[in-house]
């Protein structure tokens, strides 16, 4: 897997993170990507994460999804965090996302998944 990290501030906006992601997603590329996320919103509050995985192909099976979220450092995790998933066009990925997003979800995580960033991007700032 290969992903950009792009983290804006805006005074009257606050918080993004916005990372696009290609290639092969499995259960270490996930955690890296937690890493990552936890890495640059650590400091921040209400930050409002995009995750774009809609060039990448997921190749994690839900056993492994439970897996991964039980060994995930969500303790640890910023506070008000809002992270959107934006899925490929793969109606298997955007399963297993929502997978994800369920297991997320039962740590009080607001996490959301969507086949469209535009429904993303609104759902992040809160207009649906």
């Amino acid at each position: 897997m290969d992903f950009q990290v792009k983290l804006f501030n805006w005074e009257d906006q606050g918080n993004h993170l916005i990372i696009l992601a290609r290639g092969v997603i499995d259960s270490e590329a996930f955690r890296l990507l937690f890493e990552e996320i936890e890495a640059a919103t650590r400091d921040l509050s209400e930050c409002k994460v995009l995750i774009d995985l809609s060039d990448s192909a997921c190749r994690i099976e839900c056993a492994e999804i439970q897996g991964l979220v039980a060994r995930l450092s969500l303790n640890r995790w910023p506070l008000n965090n809002k992270v959107a998933f934006v899925s490929a066009s793969d109606i298997a990925d955007y399963h297993r996302l929502f997978f994800l997003r369920t297991e997320l979800a039962a740590h009080h995580l607001a996490v959301g998944v969507f086949r469209n960033s535009k429904v993303a991007i609104d759902w992040l700032a809160g207009i649906v």
